[in-house]
């Protein structure tokens, strides 16, 4: 175990990498894996499905700007801070104005309910507004991990960073089996379930900073923690990758809606096909990203491009090859993880028509976020962002274009090829930035030697 610790805080080789991925990822994700194919034993692709997956993307809307968009320009401000003064004075002021809005985010759920349930045509029940409660519940434990999750990456402390994510779903599984096993399975246990996993390492989030952030010490600002200049500069990144994260929740919104005109069933299969095709991404994207973004962080900034260099490299060459190999056994795995129970082969069918516009779709939001972290540690956030709004906005009349004709899958490709080309954008400037200048000194310097 010390071995395992001394790997994830330290290893920067793709040996290591390979170790980390299966270490943090890999449990969580075959954890996963058994609660989906349990869901689709057990519950089919029906409207209580449905319901249930569609609702969720709101609680998951807030952990992708928590554990992505917060992150890009929390754990670089955190890191420097601490690295100057050896404390962040800003850090409980951002914890209370989290905790606001965690508590925001789930009134607004529960009031909004009849309007969420009509954007994804589901029938307004009791049943279903029990479920976007329980749901709009996780909000705020989401809060507390993203944060505790970007003070573990600037410290350096891979094992927690790239596993708080992943810890969630693993209590979901065993929750939601649990409740099978004891004779207490209903469509309730779905959200139940969700809102336990996420509450519990909320708390052990919250309690972890509480003990090493000494947020109750005298000093403090809290309320207007903004009149501190380096929480000003963390604010002004925050907006840039918050701007470019609304775009994203904004889109998957939009994905939503246009899905659920298709018919039912059609959610609950882009959502089975969604798991299975983002397997990189959450296996190898997320522990690199964070590894990468912890090493970026601790090094000089001259080292700087040379290392994001170095593991776009092995990022893209590990990305790649797994979306090749998932595309090619794409009807095994599919027969093997989700074809029992209610799940007959015109499920399958359905599902596997959809997985390769998600693999695709994989591979160029994992570089996305490469890019994107290497841009906001270098102050150039707002760039980023302003082309990702720019692909948001495109894609989705794209979309709008093609309505009444375009299946679930075109749907999906309509993303991958905008932003395909945005990822190009990105990392044309990373790598311009990364290349040594030919400075006047350094030309005569070269002359010399020569």
């Amino acid at each position: 175990m010390r071995f395992l610790k001394k790997l994830y805080r330290y290893g920067s080789g793709p040996a290591a990498l390979l170790i980390i991925s299966v270490a943090t990822g890999g449990i969580f994700k075959l954890s996963a894996f058994a609660r989906e194919a349990f869901i689709a034993a057990k519950f089919g692709l029906s409207a209580v499905t449905d319901a249930y997956f569609g609702l969720q993307q709101f609680p998951l809307a807030l952990a992708s700007f928590m554990f992505g968009a917060f992150s890009l320009a929390f754990t670089p401000a955190y890191e420097n801070e601490r690295r100057r003064s050896g404390n962040v004075e800003w850090l409980p002021g951002v914890l209370f104005y989290g905790c606001v809005l965690g508590a925001v985010l789930t009134i607004l759920m529960v009031v909004g309910a009849p309007w969420l349930l009509q954007l994804i045509h589901s029938t307004d029940t009791r049943e279903a507004r029990s479920t976007v409660i329980l749901l709009g519940a996780c909000c705020l434990p989401i809060i507390w991990i993203g944060i505790w999750k970007g003070i573990c990456t600037a410290r350096g402390q891979n094992l927690w960073a790239t596993s708080l994510p992943g810890l969630p779903y693993l209590i979901m599984t065993i929750a939601l089996v649990g409740s099978y096993a004891i004779g207490q399975l209903s469509n309730l246990s779905l959200p139940v379930s969700m809102t336990a996993g996420f509450a519990l390492v909320g708390l052990y989030s919250l309690v972890c900073m509480g003990r090493s952030q000494h947020l109750l010490r005298g000093g403090s600002p809290l309320i207007a923690v903004w009149k501190v200049p380096e929480c000003r500069h963390f604010f002004r990144q925050l907006a840039a990758s918050a701007a470019e994260n609304a775009g994203f929740i904004a889109n998957q919104s939009l994905l939503l809606y246009f899905l659920a005109r298709l018919g039912t069933g059609v959610i609950s299969a882009n959502n089975c096909a969604m798991r299975i095709g983002m397997l990189g991404y959450s296996l190898l994207s997320m522990p690199l990203t964070s590894l990468v973004q912890a090493r970026l962080c601790s090094a000089e900034d001259k080292e700087r491009p040379s290392v994001f260099r170095r593991w776009l490299t092995v990022h893209a060459t590990l990305q790649v090859s797994f979306a090749v190999a998932v595309c090619a056994f794409r009807f095994p795995l599919l027969r093997t993880v989700y074809m029992h129970g209610k799940f007959g082969g015109a499920e399958l069918a359905e599902v596997a028509h959809i997985l390769p516009a998600w693999i695709g779709y994989c591979v160029v939001m994992s570089l996305s976020e490469l890019s994107a972290n290497y841009l906001f540690i270098r102050a150039k956030g707002v760039h980023y962002m302003r082309i990702r709004l720019c692909a948001y906005l495109a894609a989705n009349l794209l979309r709008v274009a093609l309505i009444g004709n375009a299946s679930a899958a075109t749907l999906i490709w309509c993303s991958v090829v905008i932003e395909a080309f945005v990822v190009a954008l990105n990392l044309r400037t990373c790598l311009s930035e990364s290349k040594p200048r030919l400075t006047i000194s350094r030309a005569i310097a070269i002359a010399s030697a020569s």
